[in-house]
C-alpha cells in the first residue's frame, strides 16, 4: 500500500479518535449536559435524608416560581420527600457537617437530641469516610513495593524510611538507597508475622503510602487463611496484631483512612458484601451498606453519636440508610439524580456523537479507555453519518474511500465527516492526455 494512502488512513483514524474524545465534552458543554453526583446527608436534626441536587439549565428552568428561588447556580436543596429547602435550612439541619457555618452565624452550641454541642464537639463527632471504585483492587495502581512508616509516639511528623517491602512468599524489605534486600528486617518482620499466627504467603496488603495523614496505621494484610493483619513500625521495631474477622467472613477490600484522635482506621469489605467501620482498637462494626457493588459505586459513610449512614451512588441514582445508634429501624431513602436524565439535549448529543471514548473513567485510576453509547439515538446517529460520510467519500473518490469514511462517520459522528478531507480525489482521464489526473472537486468523473 503507498505510504500517501497510509497515511490518509491514520489522519482518518485520528480525527475518529479526536472526535469520539473531545465531541462529547464540548456537546456536554453546549447543551449542559455535566452530570454531577448528588449529596445525601442524614439530619439528625429533622430525622431524615437530605439532599443537594444539581440541576440542568433546562431543568433549572422548569422548576416552580418557589422553587426557584430556593436555586442557586444550579443547586438545590430538598429533603426526603422532595420539597426544596433554602441553603440555610439545609446548613442549619446538619449540624456535624456545617459547624462552622452555625459559628459564623452565632447559632452554636446547638442543642440536638436533648445533647449540647459546641464547634469543637461538632468537628470531633463527625466522621467521613469513603471509597470509591478507582480504589479498590483492579481499578488502582498497584506498585508492589510499599513503605512501612515509623510511627514514633516521640515525632510529631511522619518520615518515609529508606526501605520498601514486597510480597514475595514471605514479606522481602529492600534497601531503596542501596537497591539490595535487607535480610535482618526481613527476618525481624516474618518472625513477628509468624508469632502472631500469620500463614504465609501474604496474598495482599492494604495501606497508605502518604505522609499526609495525622498517623500511620500501618499495613493491613491478609494471609493464606484469610486471616487480617495489622503490620506497624514503631521505634523500627515491627507490631503486629490480628483483626478479629466475623465468623465465615473474609477481606475482599481494606480502604485505610486514618482519623484524627485514632478512632478510626478505615472500612473493611467482606466477600460477604459487609461493610464494617475498622476502629482504632481494631474492633469491626457493620455499616447499613446493603447493595453495594465495590466495581461501580461510590461509597461514603457518615458517622455521628447518634448513629451511622451510608450513602452509595453510582451516578445515577443515590440510596442512602441510617441505623440509630440507640437501636431502632433503619431510614432508608433513594433518589435519581437530576443531572443524569436523559432530555432533548442528550438525544441531540448522541445523535450529533453516537460513540464516546472516555480515557480515564472514573472507575479506575488508570488510562481505560472505555467505550459508551446512548441507546437508539446512537444507532439512528450511526447510520446518519455513516451514510453522509460515505456519500461525501464516494463523490469525491469513488468507491473505494466509502468503507473507510462510513465506518469514521459512525464511531466519530458529525467530526467524523473530517475524514473527507484525508479521502484523495478519484482519478479522471484527461482530455489532452491518457494519464488520469485528479478531478475537480465540482467536476462530473470522465
Amino acid at each position: 500500500m503507498p505510504a500517501a494512502a497510509l497515511g490518509r488512513i491514520a489522519l482518518a483514524l485520528a480525527t475518529c479518535l479526536v472526535a469520539a474524545v473531545w465531541l462529547p465534552l464540548g456537546l456536554d458543554a453546549l447543551f449542559g449536559l455535566r452530570c454531577v453526583r448528588s449529596i445525601a446527608l442524614f439530619s439528625p436534626v429533622a430525622g431524615q435524608f437530605l439532599f443537594r441536587e444539581y440541576l440542568s439549565p433546562g431543568q433549572e428552568a422548569a422548576l416552580t416560581a418557589a422553587e426557584a428561588g430556593l436555586a442557586e447556580h444550579g443547586l438545590l436543596h430538598r429533603d426526603a420527600s422532595g420539597k426544596a429547602l433554602s441553603r440555610m435550612d439545609f446548613e442549619n439541619a446538619l449540624p456535624f457537617q456545617y459547624a462552622e457555618s452555625l459559628r459564623v452565624r452565632g447559632l452554636l452550641p446547638v442543642t440536638i437530641q436533648g445533647r449540647e454541642f459546641d464547634a469543637e464537639a461538632l468537628r470531633q463527632g463527625r466522621l467521613i469516610l469513603g471509597i470509591r471504585p478507582a480504589d479498590v483492587a483492579g481499578g488502582r495502581p498497584d506498585p508492589g513495593l510499599y513503605a512501612l512508616l515509623d510511627s514514633r509516639p516521640d515525632r510529631v511528623t511522619l518520615v518515609f524510611p529508606e526501605d520498601r517491602f514486597r510480597l514475595a512468599g514471605r514479606l522481602e524489605f529492600v534497601n531503596a538507597d542501596h537497591n539490595a534486600p535487607d535480610p535482618a528486617l526481613s527476618e525481624a518482620v516474618n518472625a513477628a508475622l509468624a508469632a502472631a499466627g500469620f500463614v504465609f504467603p501474604a496474598t495482599a496488603a492494604y495501606g497508605r503510602d502518604t505522609l499526609l495523614k495525622p498517623f500511620d496505621a500501618g499495613w493491613f494484610l491478609t494471609d493464606a487463611a484469610g486471616g487480617l493483619y495489622q503490620l506497624r513500625r514503631v521505634r523500627d521495631l515491627p507490631q503486629v496484631a490480628r483483626v478479629p474477622l466475623p465468623s465465615g467472613e473474609a477481606v475482599a477490600h481494606v480502604q485505610v483512612q486514618e482519623a484524627a484522635g485514632g478512632t478510626a482506621l478505615g472500612l473493611v469489605v467482606g466477600t460477604s458484601g459487609t461493610v464494617y467501620w475498622l476502629g482504632g482498637d481494631l474492633g469491626l462494626r457493620a455499616l447499613p451498606c446493603q447493595g453495594y457493588d465495590p466495581a461501580r459505586h461510590w461509597l461514603k459513610a457518615v458517622i455521628d453519636p447518634f448513629g451511622d449512614a451510608c450513602i452509595v451512588d453510582d451516578a445515577a441514582a443515590v440510596a442512602a440508610a441510617y441505623r440509630p445508634a440507640g437501636g431502632g429501624p433503619e431510614i432508608r431513602a433513594t433518589r435519581a439524580v437530576p443531572s443524569a436524565a436523559s432530555g432533548p439535549g442528550a438525544m441531540v448529543s448522541w445523535l450529533l456523537c453516537p460513540l464516546r471514548l472516555t480515557l480515564a473513567p472514573e472507575t479506575s485510576a488508570f488510562v481505560a479507555p472505555t467505550l459508551a453509547v446512548g441507546g437508539l439515538w446512537s444507532v439512528l446517529g450511526a447510520g446518519l453519518w455513516a451514510a453522509v460520510a460515505g456519500a461525501f467519500a464516494w463523490r469525491k473518490g469513488g468507491a473505494a474511500a466509502v468503507p473507510l469514511a462510513a465506518a469514521c462517520g459512525a464511531a466519530g459522528g458529525l467530526c467524523g465527516l473530517a475524514t473527507g478531507f484525508w479521502t484523495p480525489h478519484k482519478p479522471c482521464a484527461s482530455p489532452l492526455h491518457d494519464t488520469p489526473v485528479a478531478c475537480p472537486a465540482d467536476a462530473p468523473n470522465g
